[in-house]
């Protein structure tokens, strides 16, 4: 118990820098989350808006177009007739939406011509946006189909506006059930976890090594009587055991800060970021088999995760990175800790569980397995040469 006490005692010297990553992590990583979050929206409901109408043609199947307007929408006449001014105002939302019907308008539907009748002006694409723009699509169409099949003007007008009229009582829904449209607040913390949790893990991680490497701990603990397997088992131990608390420390975290966006994939998400906690603890292992300055230790650390952090899709995310990056990431473990951090958040929950979220995992303890491998063929070496 002596070494592993030790150990966890050297852990006061880094308690700067455990507290600066946890703050940048609960307010960077915060930040971050809560301004990339997308809701799910259950259902749409169509809403009523206000809409500027300009008629220059003033004929019977534009006056009867702005009737049918006035009656499913909040129809206002604009102050000006400049469509600068009338776009201006709906972009600074003094009108939700505006139609410009053109002169010469009865004389091209007439012609059954359906190209560039009306002008439309929306400021966004919103669903309601849309489904405007495209009832009076459905309305002019209408119109010419009567029209062609013999009807005059005026029955054509009467049959249209019956039709749109009986269809206005219909409301849409839009049922939204795919996960991947929207990236949530798990998604966000997670994945900036995988920079924060890195960092701490691998100079916490080496700094406690490289204690115990320190030669007068090495020749206090060498006189102890303590048998080899009982001083090497406490230093594992005391590793992970502040590998253990760290990580649980950063999820307990992103939990109690997730209470407005609770979801019932945490868990996995959890899963996750204690498979990345290897991965960072064989990081340590292997910078600390490299030198033994708290200095380099740092220098290396930052130099290592921050590059990682901004090829693997922590930083930038996958989509805006270049084929190439994007193949070479494949050999980082924070890239695969990204893409499972993704594939939790766009899959249901109970489709999860399976070879592809296990091979995530099994990838990334792999990675933890390669960084302790090399750290102690380099520590063997040194040894051998008295390195």
């Amino acid at each position: 118990m002596a070494v592993f006490n030790a150990i966890i005692k050297s852990l006061k010297a880094n308690v700067a820098n455990i507290l600066v990553y946890f703050s940048i992590f609960a307010l960077f990583g915060n930040i971050q989350a809560r301004a990339t979050v997308t809701e799910k929206e259950e259902m749409f409901e169509e809403v009523t808006m206000t809409v500027a109408v300009m008629d220059k043609d003033n004929s019977n199947l534009s006056n009867a177009l702005v009737d049918y307007l006035k009656e499913t929408q909040k129809v206002v006449a604009p102050k000006l007739d400049d469509p600068q001014v009338i776009n201006d105002n709906v972009r600074f939302g003094i009108y939700q939406y505006a139609v410009i019907i053109p002169e010469g308008f009865e004389d091209k539907i007439q012609a059954g011509e359906l190209e560039n009748t009306i002008e439309y002006i929306a400021p966004g694409t919103s669903t309601s946006e849309y489904l405007l723009t495209q009832k009076i699509n459905d309305y002019v169409q209408d119109v010419v189909i009567y029209l062609n099949s013999g009807y005059t003007q005026e029955e054509a007008i009467e049959h249209t506006h019956q039709q749109m009229m009986k269809l206005a009582d219909i409301k849409p829904t839009v049922m939204d059930k795919s996960e991947k449209n929207h990236r949530s607040f798990y998604q966000g913390m997670f994945t900036f976890n995988g920079y924060t949790l890195m960092m701490l893990l691998c100079i916490c991680g080496a700094s406690s090594l490289t204690y115990v490497k320190d030669k007068d701990v090495k020749n206090r603990i060498s006189v102890s009587g303590m048998h080899f397997i009982t001083r090497n088992a406490a230093t594992i131990g005391a590793v992970f055991t502040i590998g253990f608390v760290i990580t649980t420390a950063v999820v307990a975290v992103i939990y109690f800060m997730s209470s407005k966006y609770s979801s019932n994939k945490f868990m996995y998400y959890a899963i996750d970021t204690y498979a990345l906690m290897f991965v960072g603890l064989g990081m340590a292992y292997f910078i600390c088999s490299i030198t033994s300055s708290e200095n380099l230790i740092n220098m290396i650390t930052n130099m290592i995760i921050l590059s990682m952090s901004f090829l693997s899709g922590v930083f930038v995310d996958v989509e805006f990175l270049s084929a190439t990056i994007i193949k070479f990431a494949h050999f980082l473990p924070l890239y695969w800790y990204a893409t499972a951090v993704k594939f939790i958040n766009d899959t249901p929950a109970s489709q999860i569980l399976g070879k592809t979220f296990g091979t995530y995992l099994l990838i990334e303890i792999l990675f933890a397995f390669v960084f302790f491998a090399a750290g102690m063929i380099i520590s063997r070496k040194k040894e051998q040469y008295a390195i």
